[in-house]
C-alpha cells in the first residue's frame, strides 16, 4: 500500500510506477537515504496528495504513457514542480529526462552497483546534478534529435543479444543435451573478449568462410532465425566494406 503523505510532510522526490525500474530506483533512494514517496495506478492513495508533497516527480511508465500522464495530471499549483522522465528515446517539453544505461532485472543489484550506472541527458536540458544533486552517477548529455538512435542501439545491443542468447541455451539444451556450464562458460568469454580485446571478433565471418557460412544457412533453411543470420551477414559485409573504403 501506499503512504499517505501526512500534511507538511514534504519529500524531495515522488516515485510514479511500481515495475522494475521503479523497484530499483527505490532501492537506491533507499541506500543513500534520500527520502521519496512512491505512488502507482492502483494505490489507496492519490496522486495529487503525494505531488503536492514533494519537489520532484519521476515518471517511471512506459514511454507511451508519460506525456498523457503529465498532461492529466499537472496543475498550474504544480507549475513549480519538476517532472522527470527515464527514457531512452524520447524527448519531450513537458518533462525532463535522465536514462540509466542499464539493464535492470527483476532482482536487486548489489549494493555498489546502483552508483557506478551512468545516466544519459539532454544537452541543452536541466544537468543531472541539477535533477538528482543527491547521486553521485557518472553522467553525460546527448542532442535530443539522436535520443531514438542512440536508444535503438540499447536495444540492439541488449534487448536482441539476449534473445539470441536464451535461444542459443535452449538449443545447446534440448537438442544437444548440454549442461548450463557449457553455454555460460562461452557467454563469458565471449563478454570477456569483448571488453578486453581489440578484435573480439572470430568465426567465419572474420575468416570470410563462405563454405562455412554456406553450411550453416543450409542447416538453418526451416529455422526462423535463418533471416537473422543473413542479416547480420548482409550488416557484417557492408560494415566491412564501408571501413575498406574509408
Amino acid at each position: 500500500m501506499g503512504q499517505v503523505p501526512k500534511r507538511n510532510e514534504n519529500r524531495p522526490y515522488l516515485i510514479v510506477g511500481n515495475g522494475r525500474l521503479a523497484t530499483h530506483f527505490r532501492r537506491y533512494f533507499s541506500l543513500l537515504g534520500v527520502e521519496h514517496w512512491h505512488w502507482w495506478r492502483g494505490s489507496d492513495s492519490q496522486f495529487n496528495d503525494h505531488a503536492n508533497c514533494s519537489e520532484k516527480i519521476i515518471l517511471l511508465i512506459s514511454d507511451r504513457a508519460i506525456e498523457s500522464f503529465v498532461q492529466k495530471h499537472k496543475r498550474p499549483s504544480m507549475e513549480n514542480k519538476s517532472w522527470i522522465h527515464c527514457s531512452g528515446s524520447l524527448s519531450t517539453p513537458l518533462a525532463e529526462s535522465a536514462h540509466p544505461l542499464m539493464a535492470f532485472p527483476e532482482s536487486l543489484f548489489e549494493d555498489d552497483v546502483y552508483s557506478g550506472i551512468p545516466f544519459i541527458t539532454e544537452e541543452g536540458r536541466a544537468e543531472f546534478s541539477k535533477l538528482f544533486p543527491e547521486l553521485p552517477n557518472p553522467y553525460f548529455a546527448i542532442p535530443s534529435r539522436v535520443k531514438p538512435l542512440y536508444h535503438a542501439w540499447c536495444v540492439m545491443s541488449g534487448n536482441f543479444t539476449t534473445i539470441l542468447w536464451q535461444r542459443f541455451f535452449d538449443i545447446l539444451r534440448r537438442k544437444f543435451d548440454l549442461p548450463p556450464d557449457v553455454s555460460h562458460a562461452y557467454l563469458n568469454q565471449i563478454c570477456h573478449n569483448l571488453q578486453n580485446s581489440l578484435e573480439p571478433l572470430t568465426g567465419p565471418l572474420v575468416r570470410n568462410d563462405t563454405k562455412t557460412i554456406g553450411k550453416h544457412l543450409d542447416t538453418l533453411k526451416d529455422d526462423p532465425y535463418r533471416p537473422v543470420y543473413e542479416a547480420f551477414l548482409k550488416a557484417y559485409q557492408s560494415q566491412t566494406n564501408s571501413q575498406l573504403e574509408a
